[in-house]
């Protein structure tokens, strides 16, 4: 683009001033192989534009060569001299001006030391035209006041010439280096924000193992508190009772159905803790989080880049704590694994539809899945621990997982439903 630019530029100056240059010099009396010379050196000056930006020093030199041919060069008399009057040197040809384009260009577009040094020749130059234009002749009428007057303009205009020439170009490369500086701190900003953006993911999964850690404690501790005292219950009926039946037989029944009930009860939440039972280690007793967690939860998701809306129907109904507990938990895996399988840009919607009997939870998002949903991250999520350890977490509060499978839209959704009380558990077997 910049070629094509400066090739523009090229033409123009030549239509403007190379035209104006070559008729003057082929009406003067310049003959021989300094008429040649000045034709030679004012199309290759004007030409050299046409490559400025890609060789910008070697423009200028070609420049300055040939500013100081026409300095060099006889005045131009002849047709040429009568129509403004009196002979003129080569260096009031229009082409002169396209040294200050040269000088512009090496001092816009390289580093220092080289504008410096381009200015210093500039001003070289400038001093020996001074010295070619200072005695003007018969370049004016009126030797005296016009002689000090013609002796002003032209070290006003080479001067002026030179200083302007140079200090736009330092201009320009200043606003270049600005605004480069500007770009590679929003490059740098924007780095840091996705190595934010990315901690926070992984502070996300980090939270997440660890909260599922803490559940699994917590159930084994369940285990140890809940199940190993009925059994304890049972086992001790059945010592009193071995020796009660003896001393009154018509409270064996009533020993044995204690029995069966615990028996029962041990049987189911044996049942359900041992699906999601991993590992057997002591827990502290702090408060489990719920759905009054949930904005936490939303914030720490949109803070790792997914956007999240929570959309809630219904009045909300008290649910018991484990309740609360598995409804929170389904949600925090449904988000945790949009951050981690949906892919960049995709977003989230959490739904909790309440109504009388309990609460269905509806987790939906519009990520990337591919072409095969058994195969990538979501089979994986869906074939391993992911919804299988939703179901089981709702089945130890009554619940069931009613749905869990690529969304006909596009992304997931995962419904999940829990009762505002939680089921008995199924019992087995018969009373003896």
């Amino acid at each position: 683009m910049a070629d094509l630019a400066d090739i523009g530029l090229a033409v123009l100056l030549a239509a403007v001033l190379l035209t104006s240059s070559l008729s003057a010099v082929l009406a003067s009396d310049l003959t021989g192989w300094w008429r040649s010379l000045v034709v030679a050196v004012l199309v290759v000056l004007h030409a050299a534009v046409g490559v400025r930006s890609r060789w910008p020093v070697g423009t200028f030199a070609v420049a300055a060569v040939v500013m100081l041919v026409l300095a060099l060069a006889p005045d131009l008399a002849g047709e040429a001299a009568a129509t403004v009057g009196s002979p003129f040197s080569a260096l009031l040809l229009p082409s002169g001006l396209v040294f200050f384009v040269s000088l512009y260009t090496v001092s816009s577009q390289t580093a220092p030391p080289l504008p410096h040094l381009a200015l210093g020749i500039g001003l070289i130059g400038g001093v020996i035209t001074l010295g070619r234009l200072w005695n003007a002749g018969d370049y004016v009428t009126a030797p005296g006041t016009g002689l000090a007057a013609w002796r002003l303009f032209v070290t006003a205009a080479v001067v002026a010439g030179l200083v302007a020439a140079w200090a736009l170009g330092r201009y320009r490369a200043t606003r270049i280096a600005w605004v480069a500086a500007l770009e590679e701190r929003a490059v740098r900003a924007e780095r840091e924000r996705l190595a934010a953006v990315e901690q926070a993911r992984l502070d996300l999964e980090h939270e997440a193992e660890r909260a599922a850690a803490a559940e699994r404690r917590r159930i084994a501790r369940e285990m140890h508190d809940v199940v190993a005292h009925s059994l304890a219950v049972v086992v001790g009926q059945a010592e009193g009772g071995r020796m009660l039946v003896a001393n009154e037989p018509g409270r064996a029944t009533e020993v044995l159905s204690t029995i069966a009930d615990q028996g029962r009860q041990a049987l189911g939440e044996m049942r359900s803790l041992l699906g999601v039972l991993r590992e057997d280690e002591a827990v502290s007793r702090g408060p489990q989080p719920g759905l009054d967690d949930l904005d936490r939860l939303v914030t720490e998701v949109r803070r790792a880049g997914t956007p999240v809306e929570v959309v809630e129907k219904g009045t909300r109904q008290p649910l018991p704590a484990t309740a609360d507990l598995a409804a929170f938990r389904v949600i925090q895996e449904c988000l945790t694994n949009v951050v981690k399988h949906a892919g960049p840009g995709a977003r989230a919607t959490v739904t909790l539809d309440w109504s009388r009997q309990g609460l269905r939870v509806r987790v939906q998002d519009d990520g990337d899945l591919p072409v095969d949903p058994s195969e990538g991250p979501i089979g994986e999520y869906a074939r391993g621990r992911g919804l299988l350890g939703m179901r089981e977490r709702l089945a130890l509060v009554g619940g069931e997982l009613e749905e869990g499978r690529p969304a006909p839209s596009g992304g997931f959704v995962v419904v999940a439903w829990i009762p505002k009380q939680p089921e008995r558990p199924e019992t087995e077997g018969t009373t003896p």
